[in-house]
């Protein structure tokens, strides 16, 4: 071989390890950069968990307690002396019954954070839309005579009307909110009707009206059996004034003339029975009575409740409850089964839904604008629900 063969040759061997170097060096940087980035994936993972982790004790805190105020730094977790990173929570108040809540994650790798952060709207599971409407009825709605339906709070909430098939209004009836049915063309009017936020028709304005599933009529129970037990039925008269907390009664509920019942806040009166109510007796608090007979409200009871008035007045029975005669009731009132008879001088101060609504006279329904912000627990297996999840 010639010197200058040799030359080449060296050449050409310098030349190719400089290009397996290079492409070695590159295949390192790329299989580095790869570890790299997949443990930057863990990482945003883990962090993620945390967040959901922080979420999650936000709730089970709330659920305890809903003003519960979260620690001002970080929480490490696992809690032990080899954490996998840590969450920081925030809680922010948005009305009496919702909450905000954001927990941020965080893993550290060297000298690198990796942060996820997931906020969540929560809100106390109260009473169902559909009582957003003064009156509601899955059946004919007839209102007559001088019947008005407003609110206490026009500038909130208005009194609205809503039912599944057909809504007569005669007379001189006022309301001051809107009148909806899922009927195509199922609203007439005749003489002096006034309707303050419109009329509207058709299935696109379907409401869904709850029925009392058996999980939530034996929460109901469960809940009422954990107070005070009465193996017959209750029965209340004169001036009595009387502290009932959650109570399962066996029997009917009778309170009559001057008697007074005070409800301890989120009560669960379970009633096998019917419940009645006469005279001038009175009820305060906030809680739900559950009967599984009907509910008879007549004479000049008045009920006054602390603010928002949230009592609820529920009856399982498919006959035919009523408030009659000069009654004053604070509350809701639902008969998902029954029918619900509103008549004389009746008046409700809250809403009336039921399977089918028997509403004459001069009776009238003044809703309670405060009453979707009401601290009653609808159902006792579902405390609080998710309205908006975000993650970033």
């Amino acid at each position: 071989m010639l010197k200058g063969d040799k030359g080449s040759v060296l050449l050409i061997t310098v030349l190719v390890v400089l290009a397996l170097a290079t492409v070695l060096t590159a295949a390192s940087f790329l299989f580095v950069g790869g570890i790299q980035e997949a443990r930057l994936n863990v990482a945003s993972a883990q962090a993620h968990y945390l967040a959901e982790t922080g979420i999650e004790y936000a709730i089970e805190q709330l659920i305890q307690n809903w003003n519960w105020s979260p620690p001002t730094g970080p929480i490490s977790f696992p809690p032990n002396s080899a954490p996998l990173g840590t969450f920081k929570i925030s809680v922010s108040s948005n009305s009496q019954t919702k909450r905000t809540i954001q927990s941020t994650g965080t893993v550290t790798i060297g000298r690198k954070s990796v942060e996820r952060t997931i906020t969540v709207d929560v809100q106390r599971a109260g009473f169902p839309p559909i009582f957003n409407n003064a009156l509601a009825s899955s059946t004919d709605i007839d209102l007559t005579g001088n019947s008005r339906i407003y609110s206490s709070n026009e500038s909130k909430a208005k009194g609205n009307v809503y039912g599944h098939k057909k809504i007569s209004l005669k007379g001189n009836v006022k309301v001051t909110g809107s009148v909806s049915s899922a009927l195509e063309n199922g609203v007439t009017i005749q003489g002096n009707v006034e309707v303050g936020e419109g009329i509207f028709a058709g299935p696109q304005y379907f409401q869904e009206i709850p029925t009392v599933e058996e999980h939530l009529r034996q929460s109901w129970e469960d809940k009422a059996k954990t107070g005070t037990i009465y193996s017959s039925g209750l029965s209340y008269s004169g001036n009595v004034s009387v502290n009932l907390g959650n109570a399962y009664i066996n029997g009917d509920l009778t309170i009559t003339g001057n008697a007074s019942i005070s409800l301890a806040d989120d009560a669960i009166v379970y009633v096998k029975g019917k419940v009645k109510i006469t005279g001038n007796a009175s009820i305060r608090g906030q809680g739900i009575i559950v009967s599984e007979g009907v509910i008879d409200v007549t004479g000049n009871m008045s009920h006054q409740l602390d603010q928002p008035a949230s009592i609820a007045f529920v009856s399982l029975s498919s006959d035919e409850s009523k408030i009659t005669g000069n009654g004053e009731v604070t509350g809701v009132f639902f008969v998902p089964q029954g029918t619900l008879k509103i008549a004389g001088n009746s008046c409700i101060f809250g809403a009336a839904v039921a399977y089918r609504i028997d509403f004459t006279g001069n009776a009238e329904i003044k809703y309670n604008a405060d009453l979707m912000d009401s601290n009653v627990t609808w159902d006792p297996l579902r405390v609080l629900r998710i309205n908006k999840w975000d993650e970033i």
